[in-house]
């Protein structure tokens, strides 16, 4: 039996990235939020240091958040990526292979016209670019 791949709980720690993730960029938020207010609403005698604590930690505490999220849904966004692009590379790479594999949906690599160089579909009798008849 083989041992699947990452960590022995994994998904333990993928959900504790992302509540972590949610409570610590809402404190952040309210941090900020408190911190902007008071900074900018103090009047001629200027903020506190307190204050201005607030104002700059709070935007490190959403940034903080912001990667405690991105790494608890890591998993999910590399798969919507791999599920998105993984069509089109396999396309291209049978487009510039030697004619075996799927072009796209339904097509096949077929012969090099001998005029003009030009791939057609296995079943094409007609060039798609010149228009002379194939082999």
């Amino acid at each position: 039996m083989t041992a699947t791949p990452g960590f022995a709980r994994q998904a333990q720690y993928r959900t504790m990235f992302r509540v972590l993730g949610v409570v610590v960029l809402v404190a952040g938020v309210v941090m900020f939020g408190y911190g902007i207010t008071s900074v900018f609403g103090s009047g001629f005698d200027g903020p506190s240091g307190f204050q201005i604590a607030c104002f700059l930690g709070g935007v490190l505490v959403v940034g903080f958040g912001l990667m405690l999220l991105q790494w608890g849904f890591l998993g999910a966004a590399a798969r919507y990526g791999a599920g998105e692009t993984m069509p089109v590379v396999k396309g291209s790479a049978a487009y510039l292979s030697d004619g075996e594999g799927i072009l796209g949906v339904g097509r096949t690599a077929g012969p090099y016209c001998s005029k003009c160089g030009v791939r057609n579909d296995a079943d094409a009798r007609f060039c798609d670019s010149c228009g002379s008849a194939l082999a």
